[in-house]
């Protein structure tokens, strides 16, 4: 099998797997890639190709407004690199509501019109039943994140290929109880490409460092630094079958807990938002201030999290959530100081993990023992994962109310899914957790980040616990 990358005629190189995935002509195809594999790429020129030589129409299915999105610009740069003329972009606006999260979903769908009456339709979908009438071919986007394992959305859109239309499912691995890890475990039914991050490499993908130097595999690793992430994310390893860390039960619980308790938001967008008295009641507030800190410089939120000791039964409830988006690390040092500083009893714990490393060790020395760095490397990351499970199973931690603006805060929580593998066990006996993160569908510039400051802070509140409470999930 030849090796050598191809470049099409308008100067775009396709990779084998690419060439192998973009002639394909099967009915079912389904595509289990590893990350930054160039899936939306290929998939999009391969709907709009086929849409101004069939001239059917191609339906792009994503869970989310975002993916959405991105999916529908890169059908629009292959239109126009292609030199075709775009008759028409139109947009249409509905609503989803969706039983899980009690919760009306505001989407916006958007459709090229080619010349010659193909055209190229971008939705997110949540709810399969609004994909009943779709006439043309479907993909499905990252499949393996879809509700209820894909299942209900499969079985209202396979029946398409029934009249001649292709269906495409594209996905990297997720959990093993879902309709994406069945497609992919049955080649002999359907026509499956797969390429893990081994093989990229070998077709000539190149991996770069943090300076943007050619690295290997295991270099490139170690930089990752998240051995079930490595796996599933660029070996396309299928893991256990997965479920929400936190129940939604228990988070309507916390929210029910929280009821009538003070709470104070702020989101600050570069430099604007901040005000150097955000925190002056935490002077006042019962106990000591417990905060954690999930660090982001650009892309995802950097969140702090703080709780005052409110919560029913001893517990701890959310008094102080500050979400911060491109923020440079100076402002977001300032944010954490100020908290710091309101009282000198408050301790805190920081994402050290990369980007963090420096502004944690900075915190460390100034406050000393009050402030810990933590690594998500090794157990810790399950040791995390499990001090948040036992906050919210024992009814520990509260928030505020779900019929209020913050219902994003509970969707985070609950975008933590868990795989507890009994193989997977440490010295101790006890089972160690392996999360996968999800987006938060209220909130999609956040991976968990708002649920990772709230594990530092539970974390921090018992930094001085004997024994610590981090192993409690078993």
């Amino acid at each position: 099998m030849s090796t050598s990358n191809t470049t099409t005629s308008i100067g775009v190189t396709f990779d084998p797997a690419q060439q192998r995935f973009f002639a394909d002509t099967s009915r079912v195809q389904v595509v289990c890639w590893h990350r930054q594999k160039g899936k939306d790429f290929t998939t999009a020129a391969k709907a709009v190709i086929d849409a101004l030589e069939s001239h059917q129409a191609w339906y792009i299915v994503s869970l989310t407004q975002r993916q959405a999105d991105a999916t529908f610009e890169k059908c629009q740069w292959w239109a126009r690199t292609l030199g075709q003329r775009i008759e028409q972009i139109v947009e249409q606006e509905f609503d989803e509501y969706d039983a899980d999260f009690d919760q009306l979903f505001h989407f916006k769908a958007r459709e090229i019109r080619l010349a010659g009456g193909g055209r190229v339709v971008s939705l997110p979908g949540r709810d399969p039943d609004r994909l009943a009438g779709l006439t043309g071919n479907v993909i499905f986007t990252e499949f393996g994140l879809f509700p209820n394992g894909g299942y209900d959305h499969w079985r209202v859109v396979f029946p398409l290929a029934t009249r001649g239309f292709k269906v495409i499912a594209i996905s990297t691995p997720r959990g093993k109880d879902t309709k994406f890890y069945e497609l992919v475990s049955n080649p002999d039914l359907y026509s499956v490409h797969f390429c893990d991050i081994h093989q990229s490499v070998a077709d000539g993908f190149v991996l770069r460092d943090q300076d943007g130097n050619p690295t290997t595999v295991e270099q490139f690793k170690a930089l990752y630094g998240d051995e079930v992430g490595w796996q599933r994310e660029y070996e396309c390893k299928f893991m256990g079958a997965l479920d929400a860390l936190i129940k939604w039960a228990q988070l309507e619980a916390a929210a029910q807990a929280g009821r009538g308790l003070p709470f104070d938001f702020l989101r600050i967008e570069r430099e604007a938002g901040w005000t150097a008295d955000f925190f002056r009641a935490l002077a006042d507030i019962p106990g000591r201030p417990e905060i954690g800190w999930d660090v982001a410089r650009r892309g995802h939120l950097s969140s702090l999290w703080v709780n005052d000791g409110r919560g029913a039964s001893g517990g701890k409830h959310l008094r102080y959530l500050v979400l911060m988006h491109d923020c440079e690390f100076a402002l977001q040092r300032a944010v954490v100081n100020a908290a710091m500083s309101s009282k000198p009893t408050s301790v805190g714990c920081g994402d050290a993990t990369g980007l963090g490393m420096d502004s944690n060790e900075t915190l460390h020395s100034k406050y000393g023992d009050r402030w810990e760095p933590v690594d998500f490397g090794g157990k810790r990351k399950s040791d995390l994962g499990s001090g948040l499970f036992t906050a919210f199973r024992d009814g520990a931690q509260s928030l505020p109310p779900m019929d209020s603006a913050f219902k994003f805060i509970a969707t985070d929580l609950y975008a933590i899914q868990r795989e507890a593998s009994k193989e997977d066990r440490g010295e101790d006996g006890k089972t160690r957790l392996k999360l996968v993160e999800s987006e938060n569908p209220l909130l999609p510039e956040s991976h968990c980040d708002i649920a990772y400051s709230a594990a530092l802070a539970i974390r921090a509140g018992h930094m001085y616990s004997t024994p610590p409470l981090m192993s409690a999930y078993a």
